[in-house]
């Protein structure tokens, strides 16, 4: 049988015990916050950092799935859900919408299209020599990234037929065109300026008004989500989430 003074250190002891446990329990709960972001990939190095700084000011963790807006769209239509959706076009979110996956979707940014060539390449000066079968060419595929669609809507305003090209490959997300056209695995491309940008490798011609198509990057909150979804977003479209997106070449919406 204990003494009553041990008994009174093991009554402590337990106490010390039991008080370590819920703040330990506490503790990881507050530690496993997070959000599922699905963005285009064209948007991974402003988002990244955001994400960076949101976690430090709200403890909440944001993970990224990065890829073409086709394929995440897809995603989301058998089953998956992520918090936020942030597509490279607004042409998704009619999709989900529509399916009823989306509730809001605010605007931040524009997506403007360029031509972009290897640095020190010359042979691709304007959308014309796309029509040039010497020249070898890298476009998106409209169906899994939204610069695929941005290209085929180009080409038909300044009426240019995609089977005259001497096309090599398809892309299935705008990083890897950039990436093709860095290593000069092509004389020219269409990306995204922001990622032409943030490049810094490659040669960047601008496309005439006239035919050249700017889509907006739509920030999509769905309709299953959590409640910090509300804090990421606001953070997102507030002052400092959009002065990262003009800090990485993005125009953004006012």
């Amino acid at each position: 049988m204990k003494a009553p003074g041990d008994l009174k250190k093991y009554k402590a002891f337990l106490l010390t015990l039991l008080v370590c446990l819920i703040s330990s329990t506490a503790f990881a709960q507050k530690e496993s916050k997070e959000l599922l972001v699905f963005a285009g990939s064209g948007m991974r190095v402003p988002l990244s950092e955001i994400g960076e700084r949101f976690e430090k000011l709200y403890g909440i963790k944001v993970i990224y799935d990065f890829g073409g807006s086709g394929r995440l769209g897809n995603k989301i239509l058998v089953g998956q859900s992520p918090d936020v959706f942030i597509p490279g076009s607004d042409k998704w979110t009619k999709i989900l919408k529509e399916k009823g996956h989306v509730r809001d979707c605010t605007s931040i940014a524009y997506h403007t299209p360029v031509i972009i060539t290897p640095k020190g390449n010359g042979k691709v000066n304007s959308l014309g020599d796309f029509l040039n079968s010497n020249n070898r060419l890298v476009l998106g595929d409209a169906r899994a990234a939204a610069i695929g669609g941005a290209s085929a809507a180009i080409f038909k305003k300044a009426g240019i037929e995609e089977s005259r090209m001497n096309l090599r490959a398809k892309g299935q997300a705008v990083k890897q065109l950039v990436l093709w056209i860095e290593g000069n695995n092509a004389d020219a491309s269409i990306v995204w300026k922001a990622d032409a940008v943030q490049s810094g490798r490659v040669r960047i011609i601008g496309i005439p008004k006239q035919y050249n198509v700017r889509s907006i990057i739509p920030v999509c909150q769905m309709v299953t989500h959590k409640k910090e979804t509300n804090e990421y977003i606001n953070y997102l479209l507030g002052v400092e989430g959009k002065a990262i997106f003009k800090k990485h070449g993005f125009e953004v919406v006012e």
